[in-house]
């Protein structure tokens, strides 16, 4: 795994996610990013209370995302999506993704997003839950770093 990263998903591609000019369409990566999003949290034993697989409790909403783009990907390649926390605040988190190829290690884009802690019962910002805090540092091996 590239750098200070400690998780990465591999994610299929499909016909669909290309475009004309037969490779993979910027919007994708986007869908990329969320699901490397979604497995950090699983790692992390955010999953729903009963256990269901493949549902998780988001206690935040998506605040802003980057993206970089450095080299075309294209059908018949496996992406894989690393994803490191480089900053916690009071109310939001920061993340770094890398996406490389899976058979050649070729950095093919990097993006940053950040996450801020939401109760969706109320429909307002919240402190950073110690439980998120403590789950995301021993999981980074220590507190988040840039």
């Amino acid at each position: 795994m590239p750098g200070d990263f400690r998780f990465s998903v591999p994610v299929p591609l499909r016909f669909r996610d290309t475009d004309a000019m037969g490779h993979v369409n910027n919007a994708v990566f986007m869908t990329f990013l969320e699901t490397g999003r979604v497995g950090y949290f699983e790692a992390l034993g955010f999953c729903h209370p009963a256990g269901t697989p493949g549902t998780v409790r988001f206690p935040f909403i998506l605040a802003e995302v980057s993206c970089r783009f450095l080299s075309p990907l294209q059908l018949g390649e496996t992406p894989v999506v690393h994803v490191r926390c480089t900053h916690m605040g009071t109310k939001s988190f920061r993340f770094a993704y890398r996406i490389t190829d899976r058979d050649t290690g070729r950095e093919i884009a990097t993006a940053a997003s950040a996450q801020v802690c939401y109760d969706y019962a109320a429909g307002r910002s919240v402190p950073l839950p110690e439980e998120l805090r403590m789950r995301i540092t021993a999981f980074e091996g220590g507190p988040a770093r840039s």
